[in-house]
């Protein structure tokens, strides 16, 4: 299974805009994809050649293109940029790893506690901290459909950062637009030209070659439509052009995809710079796409494992609810706090005065 998705990011605080409850949703396909995948059941197609955790995994790294792009031109600055990004992934994930490796390990493996906790497979987890994605853990989730599998979805995690580590690289070779504009348009002939099936994966770093090229396209699209300032043109108009034209490429799953290059950026990039209602009670809430969507997969696997009998209705009211909690926790206790610790832009004239 190619388990999905990314580390959302931050939105612009004022004036609010639906980036996070664009997040939610993507984090929500995820689960749902997930859901499917875990219990042996096959998931929909979305507009006849993508499932719905990949389309979920598409949305977070177009959004991630697009905002990262702009934090890198607001402030072009290699050690705070890094700061910025270091402080929305890694403390979450921290706990997240740690929980899962010392506490929900422990508590489902078949093995003893003992040997557990001095097999390599128990060191090896601690990796994800790093972004060496790892799945298993000794003797947990062994009898499950997949297997082993204890968070399937880790794995963007270490592309998403190699992306933001190739946005910053650009930045300081000060890399012309129409240039990160051929490398978009690489990917996506490399996209149709290279297999994206899961056989013969090339693996750099734990990292799927063939996976940064598919969301490398939609993360580079998004820098595209930062540097060429494209969102005046994403207008409610184009939003229903770009999904009148998805539907009438459905039947074609090739032409859907090359659609999907244009139409995706005017259907969710739209969308996330508009506001609504539900963005401004979500912003009351928090940000608990992260949450949502790094917790998911080990909370699903666990209710599965506790309760293998349970209806699908009350499988996923359960998970969701659980995985719900856990997000409010790490976004009040852990991800707000450590964003409170941001680097910000010195002033110029302020550091003149000085």
């Amino acid at each position: 299974m190619a388990p999905p998705e990314s580390a959302p990011l931050e939105a612009p605080a004022h004036p609010v805009n639906n980036f996070d409850l664009l997040r939610l949703f993507a984090a929500l396909l995820v689960f749902w994809f997930h859901a499917l995948a875990l219990t042996g059941r096959s998931a929909p197609l979305l507009f006849s050649w993508i499932p719905p955790g990949p389309l979920g995994v598409i949305i977070f790294f177009l959004i991630s293109g697009y905002l990262v792009s702009k934090s890198w031109e607001s402030d072009p600055h290699a050690v705070r940029f890094l700061a910025r990004r270091a402080l929305r992934i890694f403390p979450a994930l921290t706990v997240l790893v740690v929980l899962t490796a010392v506490v929900l390990g422990p508590a489902l493996t078949t093995m003893p506690l003992h040997a557990y906790l001095h097999h390599p497979l128990f060191r090896g987890y601690f990796n994800n901290i790093r972004l060496l994605s790892r799945y298993a853990l000794p003797g947990v989730f062994e009898h499950q459909i997949y297997p082993f599998a204890v968070n399937g979805s880790l794995w963007s995690l270490p592309v998403e950062f190699t992306f933001y580590l190739t946005l910053m690289l650009l930045g300081l070779a000060r890399t012309p637009r129409w240039v990160i504009a051929a490398l978009a348009l690489i990917c996506c002939w490399a996209t149709l030209r290279w297999p994206l099936s899961r056989e013969n994966l090339i693996v750099v770093y734990g990292m799927s070659m063939q996976d940064m090229v598919m969301y490398g396209v939609y993360f580079l699209l998004g820098v595209c439509v930062s540097r060429f300032r494209l969102e005046r043109h994403l207008t409610l108009t184009g939003l229903c052009a770009g999904i009148v034209l998805m539907i009438a490429v459905e039947p074609w799953p090739m032409a859907s995809r090359i659609v999907s290059w244009i139409a995706f950026p005017a259907i969710f990039l739209t969308f996330g710079l508009a506001t609504s209602a539900a963005a401004r009670a979500l912003a009351g809430l928090g940000d608990y796409s992260y949450g949502v969507y790094i917790y998911a997969f080990p909370v699903q696997q666990s209710v599965l494992y506790l309760y293998p009998s349970l209806p699908m209705a009350a499988y996923v009211g359960l998970s969701m609810a659980i995985t719900f909690a856990l997000a409010a926790a790490s976004w009040h206790w852990i991800e707000r706090r450590a964003l409170a610790f941001k680097p910000r832009k010195r002033d110029r004239a302020a550091q003149v005065q000085q």
